[in-house]
């Protein structure tokens, strides 16, 4: 009986190798992004569907865009031109126009910032808002330190900031304050906005705790809350002040095209509707009845809200008592960012470590000083099960 056992095992040991058998000889880009290569020549399928040259050949760098030599001057030309149109007398950084920064530029228009927005507006981002950050030099900027944060994402080390991200993020951040502190001018707003979205994608992906214990809430570095909690509030201050859904707006269209969120109480579970005293007669004061609603709402009555919605969704809540209560690590309220985490954290790149590693981390929190709480424990254990079995 032994013996059979003992085989029984092997057998399975044989099936699991046979599973992840990995490709041997494939290219060094497909090596370092951590996905299969299907060892494609002259060039595998998957380089050029992520817009690289295959490096077979160990002359081709990793993950060097693709375009054409001759393409980099036409690149560099129209690039000065847009600088020369959009900068005045009191902008003083320059932008380095070497060929790293245009090849930085490229792969944000063919990969980084399709990655910002939703799926079904990517033709948006590719082709407005591109364009919108070729006119001024604080969203070039901007876009310099998100690619540089998406490449290092890719590569085999995506653990801490570089310096280059840094750099590119405080040139960016000096000519926003510079221009934000001057009056406003109408063709402004829309690249002002820009900005705010930007940077609010370039805080949330900068996470520097490498283990949930190093994380808000559990860090005692963060008593005012998560770096990404104050630059939500002062974008929802923008979004009053230059108005993107505006009919002149190039955004406007990206506020008609989102799918309608459907919220109602119909389809929150039971016991959140009573942990949250949804059905009570203060409901309309009631701070958690719109983010509880939220994230049980439903998209076209189908599909559930996309990971970007309720990420942005709930950071424009973090002004308001709902904000007071996160900060105050009310349990409540920690047991609903649970979810948010669980839930954002299937979304793009750059919401998924922040969002693994802050939920993992807030419920190590209620699991240590709320460990009384029966009825959280209960309702924490299907996110966090998400949480801890979600690969960094």
């Amino acid at each position: 009986m032994a013996a059979m056992q003992t085989s029984s095992n092997t057998d399975d040991l044989v099936r699991k190798r046979r599973a992840h058998q990995k490709s041997r000889s494939g290219c060094t880009n497909c090596k370092l992004r951590r996905v299969k290569c299907d060892e494609g020549y002259p060039e595998c399928s998957r380089c050029l569907s992520f817009g690289v040259l295959c490096n077979y050949d160990i002359r081709i760098s990793n993950l060097q865009p693709r375009y054409a030599i001759s393409q980099k001057f036409s690149d560099k030309f129209q690039i000065y031109k847009a600088l020369m149109t959009s900068v005045t007398c009191n902008e003083e950084l320059e932008l380095e126009l070497n060929d790293d920064n245009l090849a930085r530029l490229e792969r944000f228009r063919i990969r980084t910032v399709l990655s910002i927005g939703p799926p079904e507006l990517e033709q948006f981002y590719e082709n407005e808002v591109y364009r919108l950050t070729l006119r001024h030099r604080f969203l070039i900027q901007f876009a310099q330190a998100l690619t540089s944060i998406h490449d290092r994402y890719l590569s085999s080390t995506p653990r801490r900031r570089t310096i280059e991200e840094i750099h590119y993020w405080t040139k960016g951040v000096t000519l926003f304050n510079n221009k934000i502190s001057t009056p406003l001018h109408h063709s402004d707003r829309d690249a002002i906005w820009a900005a705010a979205s930007m940077l609010g994608v370039i805080t949330f992906a900068s996470i520097e705790a490498s283990t949930p214990e190093e994380a808000w809430p559990l860090t005692p570095l963060m008593r005012h809350g998560p770096e990404w909690f104050k630059m939500g509030q002062g974008k929802s201050v923008l979004q009053q002040l230059v108005r993107p859904d505006r009919p002149d707006s190039i955004f406007q269209e990206l506020f008609s095209a989102l799918p309608t969120i459907e919220v109602s109480p119909e389809n929150v579970p039971q016991e959140f509707i009573k942990l949250y005293e949804l059905d009570s007669s203060y409901a309309d004061c009631n701070p958690y009845v719109i983010p509880v609603t939220h994230i049980f709402a439903t998209r076209n009555s189908q599909h559930p809200v996309s990971a970007i919605q309720l990420f942005f969704a709930f950071n424009g809540w973090m002004h308001s008592a709902f904000g007071n209560l996160v900060l105050n690590k009310d349990p409540r309220t920690l047991l609903l960012m649970v979810y948010w985490y669980s839930k954002i954290s299937t979304g793009p790149w750059w919401l998924r470590r922040r969002a693994v590693m802050e939920g993992q981390a807030t419920c190590i929190y209620l699991e240590t000083f709320h460990y009384d709480d029966v009825i959280i424990h209960d309702l924490l254990k299907t996110p966090r099960c998400y949480l801890f079995n979600t690969p960094l």
